[in-house]
């Protein structure tokens, strides 16, 4: 009993974040995805839906939601937001995932991964360049052990981006230490990155490469990276002022520990939610 409400208590939470996130954003988000056409602005909500394949406890697939929104401190500073809310069908067992690298053994669970947020205090840009730095913060709300690492975890964090012309490069990322939860649970200390890196074409086409590289500090000599190669293409859809963005991804973990996945397949759509007339 005591486990179903658990279960239940922390889907309910990851529901509220989404809940409470969605009106935050548009009423105080000006995001590194938000733009306008003509005086319509919008605010663009990524999702991810990745399967992987070849891991020795079976596949699994994952459906993400990854809202970056900012908030304004004063006339120069920028406060940038990341939140990564997730729905796995997974097994346990699992080495090398994001938030959670030493994952309890079990059979195929669905239901919530853990929350992790993101925070950039940002200076205004550099030239081409925007940097950031601040914390990555990690919230065990996982619906089941096989999903979470039941560790609250935080570290420092990082992000750059450049941007000119048609290419637009950039990175986030953090290395997160536990510093409360289940005493028996294994600790986490976690190396996280995602990179971006996108080149347009013409016809509203692109090309992208977004891998979600992780180092698990804790593991053994030859056990601890994860590194995916690849990327896919993508393309600007929709009619009027508001456009969506979809794309397809391939990755191939060049690098991995015993266990985990051979290789990734990311679908991706980005909506774009109507915000205020200018």
């Amino acid at each position: 009993m005591t486990e179903a409400r658990h279960a239940a208590l922390s889907f309910c939470t990851l529901l509220g974040c989404i809940a409470i996130m969605v009106p935050v954003m548009s009423a105080h988000a000006q995001s590194d995805s938000e733009e306008s056409s003509g005086s319509a602005r919008f605010f663009a909500l990524p999702f991810e839906l990745d399967f992987d394949s070849g891991a020795d406890n079976g596949d699994a697939s994952f459906l993400k939601l990854a809202p970056l929104y900012k908030i304004r401190l004063g006339k120069d500073w920028t406060l940038v937001n990341l939140d990564l809310l997730t729905l796995a069908d997974a097994p346990g067992g699992v080495p090398g995932r994001p938030g959670n690298p030493s994952p309890e053994p079990g059979e195929r669970t669905f239901g919530a991964a853990d929350l992790t947020h993101v925070s950039f205090f940002t200076p205004p840009a550099k030239g081409n360049f925007t940097f950031g730095f601040g914390v990555l913060l990690t919230v065990p709300i996982a619906t089941a052990d096989v999903l979470g690492s039941g560790k609250w975890s935080a570290g420092p964090a990082a992000r750059v981006v450049y941007r000119k012309g048609p290419w637009n490069i950039g990175f986030f990322g953090g290395n997160h230490k536990s510093f409360a939860g289940s005493g028996a649970r294994f600790d986490v200390n976690q190396l996280l990155i995602r990179g971006a890196i996108r080149r347009e074409l013409s016809d509203n086409w692109f090309l992208v490469s977004a891998p979600v590289i992780t180092a698990n500090w804790n593991g053994k000599s030859g056990q601890r990276w994860v590194v995916p190669v690849g990327g896919g293409v993508g393309k600007q859809i929709g009619t009027g002022s508001i456009p969506w963005v979809v794309s397809m991804q391939g990755y191939v973990n060049a690098v991995k520990p015993d266990g985990a996945p051979d290789w990734l397949l990311r679908l991706s759509l980005t909506m774009a939610i109507p915000l205020d007339k200018n």
